[in-house]
């Protein structure tokens, strides 16, 4: 793996491309992805490993949940792919994500508009949405991302990162134990018994998250108010290159 990170990015660069478009970056087999997903930044893999050029990863911020996790309440619908707070994509040749399971997943779908347990409120979708379109108005305008709610601070810009920080390696927090990952998937906290005060001395800070046996990268995070005024404290974003796979996370304090 090639080394590189960076944190508190508030620039674009050659490598980071914000605000995508959904049809651009999700299959056409799968339409109803821009109904469940705000595509914040894509990220040209290439600037962590130059045998991933030509490979771009997109990060997403989902409408779910308003409270929760994404994915509770709709388990009938989950798959190998899929469990509360976490799901996957396949990253096509070109570029694009093809969801993992089906559309049941989300609790805003069709199928779920009479499910007992839907306690979507679909006034904080139209909240997320009008702020990620002032956000993406301002990038527009103005070059950066700012704070959706405050965008100025004392005479100044607010400004936001694009991304967190990308590169580095795992690190532990609430998503590593909140919830547990789909079956087709491996968490592995190395090595077993350790102290979590000892955590943040390993590589990775002792995560290992497998599929096929084949290691998942650290790719980037970001919080999702920074683009839309609210969502995870962390959108977690990891990659492994063998089957292409595109694994997401999502971290609360």
């Amino acid at each position: 793996m090639f080394e590189f990170y960076q944190e508190d990015i508030q620039e674009l660069n050659g490598y980071l491309h914000a605000f995508p478009q959904a049809e651009d970056i999700f299959v056409a087999e799968q339409p109803w992805l821009k109904e469940h997903f705000l595509p914040l930044v894509s990220i040209d893999l290439a600037v962590l490993n130059p045998d991933w050029a030509g490979q771009t990863v997109h990060m997403l911020s989902p409408f779910e949940p308003s409270e929760g996790y994404i994915g509770d309440g709709t388990e009938p619908y989950h798959n190998e792919f899929t469990a509360p707070n976490w799901l996957a994509f396949r990253l096509t040749d070109d570029n694009r994500y093809q969801f993992l399971d089906n559309e049941g997943f989300f609790m805003r779908s069709p199928v779920n508009r009479n499910n007992p347990q839907n306690y979507y409120d679909e006034e904080y979708a139209d909240e997320l949405r009008a702020h990620y379109q002032t956000s993406k108005q301002n990038v527009e305008q103005y070059g950066c991302l700012l704070d959706a709610h405050y965008p100025e601070y004392q005479g100044s810009f607010n400004r936001k990162n694009f991304l967190d920080d990308i590169g580095g390696g795992f690190w532990y927090g609430n998503w590593t134990e909140g919830a547990d990952i789909p079956s087709a998937f491996a968490l592995n906290l190395q090595p077993a018994g350790t102290k979590l005060a000892d955590l943040d001395n390993l590589p990775d800070d002792g995560i290992e998250i497998t599929y096929n046996g084949n290691p998942f990268h650290y790719i980037a995070n970001v919080a999702g108010y920074n683009y839309c005024g609210g969502g995870a404290d962390a959108i977690i974003l990891m990659y492994e290159p063998v089957s292409r796979t595109v694994l997401f996370t999502f971290d609360y304090s």
